[in-house]
């Protein structure tokens, strides 16, 4: 019986005196993944990964949150709702239009012009179940490559005994100014022209091509040639195993069927300066034979690692690795990951930390159905009742439609 004390007593010492686990390596950082931010810090107290379900980008350190939304014009007969899409300062609050649609404004003035007893709805107001009438926006972000940001414009007009007219480009902003970027102004005036020779070159042999598949018969599902053309606007920027790369997309217009957009094969461009400032954000593919389908984060004393996770869904498992190949796991999101941000990369911005935060909080109470922040009522401005919205691919029209007379949310 003393032996069997003696045993436990010694028991409970070696356990007291067992090594607590290695901490993982100081990081922080958010990888953007989806429509989601995964907001994840490391350090001496553990592992803490908080996500939400918003969009951020990050300008010269300071971090802002990306939404979009809708403006209604319509009529009780006739739906006009088109989009802008803003950007808000996180510490700040301040937010700033970045593109905004000016065709379904202008489609509502021509319709009060023949139309003169009819007067647009009140914010409150239903309209017709069945209008006759139907014209949409949408601006979707696509990508956020450094300071620029790579956006779709897409337009659809339906019209009951009329016809059906349906639009799309793309384009590139600076989120620092908020104007439309040619190419040079992301790559340099020389490497621009080249990458547009490049681009028109790729272009004439794609409308060849179409022109002489759409004489045949068989291929009546083909994009007319016609109602396609090169606009050296409409381009935006990618980015694969850490280079830049552009892809331009033929822009449409008065198409009578709805089709997707024409995009033209991706190619590399001269790394304009700026780029090496942002690289770090983005993946390489791991080389070891033994590890290969991995996408690796390199840091100073560690790596990120991504690799594809056993789930129904397409989701990314996350680990930290450091150089004696130990790792800790930080859990799976959503495939793919555009890029991960490293908050010690950039100058500490004041108040940014407590802004992030209240930013997170405040993106726990978005839902699917009040992610699209509605148009603000008349005589307010723009940005004093917006909340912003967290998914920037909206729902197709006819949804959208039904649900314009939501009120605005209001913010804090």
């Amino acid at each position: 019986m003393r032996a069997r004390r003696l045993f436990f007593v010694l028991l409970a010492v070696a356990c007291g005196r067992a090594e607590p686990p290695a901490s993982a390596p100081p990081a922080e950082f958010i990888v953007a993944a989806a429509d989601s931010v995964f907001w994840i810090r490391s350090d001496a107290d553990g592992i803490r990964v908080r996500g939400a379900p918003m969009v951020l980008a990050q300008i010269d350190g300071r971090f802002a949150e990306l939404y979009v939304s809708d403006a209604d014009y319509s009529f009780y007969d006739a739906v006009f709702i088109g989009q802008r899409l803003y950007k808000r300062d996180l510490v700040s609050g301040d937010s700033v239009q970045l593109v905004a649609d000016t065709l379904m404004p202008g489609l509502a003035r021509a319709y009060a012009a023949a139309n003169p007893a009819e007067r647009p709805l009140d914010q409150d107001e239903q309209g017709s179940e069945n209008p006759r009438s139907l014209a949409t926006a949408d601006i979707i972000v696509l990508d956020v490559v450094g300071p620029w940001l790579s956006y779709e414009h897409l337009t659809d007009i339906d019209v009951i005994g009329g016809a059906s007219l349906h639009g799309a480009r793309r384009g590139v902003v600076d989120l620092r100014t908020a104007v439309a970027a040619p190419l040079d102004a992301v790559i340099g005036m020389a490497p621009g022209r080249r990458a547009l020779a490049t681009a028109r070159a790729s272009w004439a042999a794609l409308r060849d091509s179409i022109a002489t598949l759409d004489a045949d018969s068989t291929a009546a599902d083909l994009p007319v040639v016609a109602q396609r053309t090169f606009d050296p606007l409409s381009f935006t920027l990618g980015v694969f195993d850490r280079r830049l790369q552009v892809r331009f997309a033929v822009t449409q217009a008065g198409a009578e069927e709805e089709v997707g957009v024409v995009e033209l094969d991706p190619f590399d461009v001269e790394q304009p300066e700026w780029w090496s400032l942002v690289r770090t954000e983005y993946s390489t593919d791991e080389l070891d034979a033994d590890r290969v389908g991995e996408r690796i984060w390199t840091r100073d004393g560690f790596v990120l690692v991504g690799h594809a996770a056993d789930a129904p869904q397409a989701r990314v498992s996350l680990v930290i690795r450091d150089i004696a190949g130990t790792e800790w796991r930080l859990g799976s999101v959503p495939s793919p990951i555009s890029r991960v941000m490293w908050i010690g990369d950039t100058t500490e911005v004041p108040g940014m930390r407590a802004a992030l935060t209240r930013a997170f909080n405040e993106a726990s109470f978005y839902s699917g159905e009040n992610r699209i922040v509605r148009q603000a009522p008349r005589g307010q401005a723009p940005g004093a009742l917006m909340r912003p919205a967290s998914r920037l691919r909206q729902a197709p029209p006819p949804l959208r439609r039904r649900a314009r007379n939501a009120r605005p949310r209001t913010g804090a």
